[in-house]
Formats: C-alpha cells, structure tokens, sequence
C-alpha cells in the first residue's frame, strides 16, 4: 500500500510489504521525502509505521491497543524510550509514526554478548524511569516489547498494557494475560497480594532468553548474573524481589566496557577533571574490545555533542576516531581506530548528520579533519549533502570558517570535478608555456605540499649551457657572470633547434627570429647565442647600412680562432642593434616590424576606388508661349553653380 491520504506527515510513503504483524498491529518500514535528517541515522528520512487492527476485550472498550501505545508513547519520553513522532486516524485504521526502529526478534542472533549487556542495561534505565519517576508499571517485559534504533540502540516500547501501581490489580492482570508472553509470567500471580514486583520476574526471563546460546565467560560477570536474576528477580515471595534501581548497582552493568556507555551517557554530569581523565584514557580501554561493536554502540557518543566540544576529546580522540585506518602510513602520520568498513557502516551517516549542524565550533573541528575521511563518502552523497553544507559555509562572516571551507572545497574538486563545485561557465584562460621537450612531465595534481613551493632553484632545468672555469683565465672571466635572457612566450623551441644545429656544425634558419630582443643595458647575452646566430645577424644587418662594419668583425671571428668570452661580450655589447626604451616592445603583440614597399607592387584594389560624378542642374525653359510646368529641358549652358532660379511663370 503506498500513499499518504489524510497524513499528518507530508511526503510519506509506506512500503507494502509489513516486516512485522501481531495480534494487535502491522509494522511497516516507511521514508518521509524531503524530510529533516532528524528522523534516521540513514538521512533518508526512515521511519516505522504501525497500522492498527480492531481487537475485542475489555481493556480495548475505550480505545484500540495501538491508540493506547501512542498515548502512552507521546507521554512518557525517554531516550530508552521508542520515540513518538505522529499519529492519524485514516479511515477506520489507526496510524502511529515513530522513529526508524526493527524487532529485536529479527537481529538478536546477530546481537554480540556486549551489545546484548549494554541493551539490558537501557531496558532497565527505561523500566527504571517508569517505576520510580513516572510510577508506572509496564507489564509486559519481553522480547517482542523490545525494539532496535538504527544506531543500534535497545528501546523499550509495548507500552499497551501501561497502568499506574494502583491499577494494577489482580484482576487487571488477569485481562491482560491473554495477550501476555506466558513464560514472563508468574504461575502464582493471581495468589499474590503485592502486584508492583510483576516486571522484575519478566525482566529475569528476558535476560535468560537474550542469552541463550552464549557463554558464561563471554561477558564480565554474566554467570553470576544469571544466578542473582534466578534467586532473586524470581523469587517466589514478591516482597524480596529487589528494586529495578538496584540491580543497576550489579557488577554486570559495571564493569569497564558499559561504564565507559554510561559515562558518555552521562557526560553532562561529570565535571572537568573526571572528562579529562576519563578522555586521556578512552582509546587505550577500547582498544581491547571488538571494533564493530565500539562502533556500534559507542560511535554515536563519541561523536555526540558534547563529546565534540570538549577540548581534551578534541586532542586525545577525535583525530583518531575520524580517520580510517590506512595499512600505508606515511612517516609521522598516525593510524586511525576504526577499519574502513566499519567507518562507512557506523560513522559515516553521524557525519553527514554533523555537517547539516549550525555549530561553528562543530564545523571547524569537521572542516580540520576533512581531509581525513573524504574519501568515505560517495560521489552522490559528496554532491547532495557535503557540498551544499560547504557552500553554505563560505558565506559566514567568520573568516576563520570561510577559508576552511575554502580549503575543503579544493579537496572535491579532484573528486567531483570544478564544473560541480565551483559551477558557472569556464574557459581555457592559462597555457603551458613549458618547451616542446618538456611537455612529458606534467604535473597537474597538486600533492599537499604544493610541488612548486618545495622545489628550490637549483632543481630547475638550466637552459644554457654551463662552460667550467679555467684556472689560467683572467679574474675577470672567472668571475663574470651572465644574466639569462628570458625566453618570450613560445620561443622555448628555438633554443632547443641552436643547440642542436650547434651540435651538427649546422646552421638553420628558423622562422622565428628572437635577436631583436636584445637588450644592450642588461648585455642579456649569451656566448652560444652569438655564435649560434651569426647568420642571422649577416641576414638582416646586411639591409641596414649602419652595421656593414659589425658585419665584416664577425666574419673576421668566424674565420679566426675562437675568441675569449671577454672579447665576445664586448663585441655584443658594441653591436646591440637596438637599445629598447619601452619595455611594453618585449611583448610579440608591440613589436614594430618594418616592412619595405616595392616600387613594383601591384594595387589590387585599384579597380575598386568609387567614382563620385558632379549632380547636373535642371533649368524650366520659360520662351515657350504653350509653357507647362512639367515641360522641362536641361540648359547645358546655365553655369552648375547658380542654383535654381527666382522667377517662376504660372
């Protein structure tokens, strides 16, 4: 059945099929769209829905079983508690909506012995809660009134059979155990005067049912709690059957594992010293123990709240427990606590609860570790829930918050691409101005470090080439040093194809000519270059008279023998072609390139010159006696510039 008529909750949507039905009602597993996240550790918006069924007897002559659980459910709120969340009359069945819950029946062969000791444990706190605070007595201790959250956490519903102290009587009881688990009740109970003990004798026989099949020795001190359930809890004398309160004090629900539940638990209650101590020491009493089970039962504490915001938790066990564990540690790096499968099972969905949290000390502690657990996310769970939270962030006035959020954001993009979250249209702006060889060696990952700000000037490639120093050479040619000539955008090449040309004694011309960018105040010259480019300097000083001499000096150094790189650098510095004033002329797009007309050069746009023709004056013949002011004739001697003429004839 699928629908939601008449529903108090928009968006509901039912699914067909009921996980569970009983004498009383059908559960059925349900999904809220558009929900708060609220509802479900899933984010999904997950919750339980329970359809009433017509029942006949004489505690349901006022109102059905289920009504009388909602009311019940709404009233009484624990967070051992199943928890109410709405409730509808659709037709002629009732409707009641409840936080995402499944039958302990369905999961408790799959239930370790500490996760069953830690469920007891929030059993009786509930039970203890309805005694003593709400005075209340359940009635209907058993398995099939227990419930599992989607944390994983045992709540106590079947609240039907609910009644104050003073309504449960014999004969009460006598209705109800119809419907009752017949193995929770007393076989004396219609002959004892005390009804107020009836839900210890229960709570004993689900101790021993949820531990059927296990061991003694698998959880501290299980045995000898068997054996107090047995004499005490059942006692056949209902008057030395102990408080709910004080089976608490047994050393089953005290020793290391659930005390550090019930501390967390009741961390709000401990005072700074005891957090401190109790924060420094956390990781090492846990790491004795099951992971899947920490995870399970422990995860949503240790990232609740106010674990969050304490500062010894901040520095002794949040970075350990938000990273997965990496079997490729990097020197220095620490290891995380939790596997990587059971960080997506257990802690993934409480993160992307966190991340849907306004706490500015909540989102800086995730936005610090985000680096750490990115990965664990999928791509739809990255682009519909993570990546909204972070845009959202950088438009906080905290600037702190906004460029760690910036930070965070760079990490996505490599996983989501820049088209996701940075959106808007891009265009190719940049080039890759790196030489034609070089190309190979992209980096186009940037690593945490930032390649670039770790790489030091001598591990760049030298373009020119490095000549040792000659130990009979004057100081000054050991000592000189030469300024390298940046290369213009796209003449990388160029050097390449000399230094090859200079290897084979071969000189070709390129079509890219750079000499012109010499610049005589720097002498940004260099030795291979002139030599290299001789031709070219013969090839166009050769159209300009004022160098003919430099000319005949370097065919005079070809032919002779190869001169010192003192004699070179002086002669560069005689010969500069050019001193550039401006230095806007460096740039390709504002170099001035002479080009010489010919005198036989062809106008082809010649023909297409307009010619514009002077407008002809019309004169009125007026020596016609017949005249008619249509009759006109031009008058080829009237002179052009005199215009219409002044007298006109009717």
């Amino acid at each position: 059945m699928m629908g939601n008529e008449n529903s108090q909750l928009n968006g509901l949507e039912i699914e067909e099929k009921a996980i569970e039905i009983t004498d009383f009602w059908s559960h059925y597993q349900a999904t809220i769209k558009d929900s708060c996240r609220y509802f479900s550790l899933k984010s999904d918006g997950s919750v339980s829905v329970f359809k009433g069924l017509s029942v006949l007897g004489p505690l349901w002559t006022v109102s059905t079983p289920l009504e009388k659980l909602s009311n019940n459910l709404l009233k009484y709120r624990h967070p051992c508690i199943v928890k109410y969340l709405s409730a509808w009359q659709q037709r002629s069945t009732f409707h009641l909506a409840t936080e995402y819950v499944q039958p302990l029946a369905h999961i408790l062969n799959s239930q370790t012995p500490l996760q069953i000791c830690i469920g007891l444990n929030n059993i009786l706190q509930a039970l203890v809660f309805l005694h003593e605070q709400a005075g209340m007595s359940h009635n209907n201790i058993c398995v099939s009134s227990v419930y599992v959250s989607g944390d994983g956490q045992w709540k106590l519903a079947g609240l039907q059979y609910l009644c104050t102290f003073a309504e449960s009587n014999v004969a009460y009881l006598k209705h109800a155990r119809i419907h009752r688990y017949d193995k929770a009740i007393d076989p004396n109970e219609d002959s004892h005067e005390i009804t107020s003990k009836v839900d210890q004798y229960a709570f004993a026989v689900l101790v021993e049912d949820v531990f059927k099949g296990h061991c003694d020795d698998e959880v501290p001190h299980l045995k000898e709690f068997k054996t107090y359930c047995r004499n005490d809890l059942q006692n056949p004398n209902p008057e030395k059957r102990p408080n709910l309160s004080d089976i608490l004090k047994d050393n089953f629900f005290n020793h290391e594992f659930i005390s550090i539940y019930k501390f967390l638990n009741f961390l709000p209650l401990k005072n700074e010293d005891e957090r401190r101590e109790f924060f420094s020491n956390i990781l090492s009493h846990l790491k004795c123990y099951d992971e899947e089970t920490v995870a399970k039962q422990l995860g949503g504490l240790l990232l609740s709240r106010l674990t969050l915001l304490d500062q010894t938790a901040r520095k002794d066990v949040l970075p350990f427990i938000l990273k997965p564990k990496n079997d490729r540690l990097q020197n220095g790096e620490s290891a995380g606590f939790f596997c990587l499968s059971i960080f997506k099972e257990h802690l993934k969905p409480r993160l992307l609860q966190l991340f849907s949290v306004r706490d500015g000390q909540i989102r800086m502690l995730l936005l610090s570790h985000f680096n750490k657990f990115v990965h664990v996310f999928s791509h739809e769970e990255l682009a519909r829930q993570i990546l909204p939270e972070l845009l959202l962030g950088i438009k906080d006035t905290d600037d702190n918050l906004v460029a760690a959020t910036l930070i965070c954001l760079s990490e996505l993009v490599p996983i989501l691409g820049a088209d996701t979250v940075v959106g808007g249209k891009r265009s190719k702006l940049f080039t890759d101005g790196r030489p034609k060889g070089n190309l190979t060696n992209s980096y186009t990952k940037i690593d945490n470090d930032f390649y670039l700000a770790n790489k030091v000037l001598r591990d760049y490639h030298c373009s020119q080439p490095i000549f040792p120093v000659n130990a009979s050479a004057p100081a000054f040619e050991q000592t000189i040093t030469l300024n390298e000539r940046p290369s213009p955008v796209g003449g990388e090449s160029i050097e390449n194809d000399i230094t090859i040309d200079t290897q084979k004694n071969k000189l070709v011309e390129s079509e890219d000519d750079w000499d012109d960018w010499d610049n005589s105040n720097r002498h940004l010259v260099t030795i291979d270059n002139i030599q290299a480019n001789n031709y070219y300097l013969k090839e166009e000083i050769s159209q300009e008279p004022q160098f003919t001499e430099s000319i005949q000096q370097l065919s005079i150094i070809d032919n002779e023998k190869p001169p010192t790189k003192s004699a070179l650098l002086e002669k560069a510095a005689l010969d500069a072609k050019r001193n550039i004033l401006d230095i806007s002329e460096l740039d390709i797009k504002n170099q001035k390139i002479e080009i010489s007309k010919q005198k036989d050069d062809f106008d082809f746009f010649a023909d297409m010159m307009p010619v514009i023709e002077k407008q002809k004056i019309v004169t009125i013949v007026e020596n016609s006696e017949n005249f008619n002011k249509l009759n006109f004739v031009p008058d080829e001697e009237t002179d052009e510039n005199e215009g219409w003429g002044e007298n006109w004839n009717e």
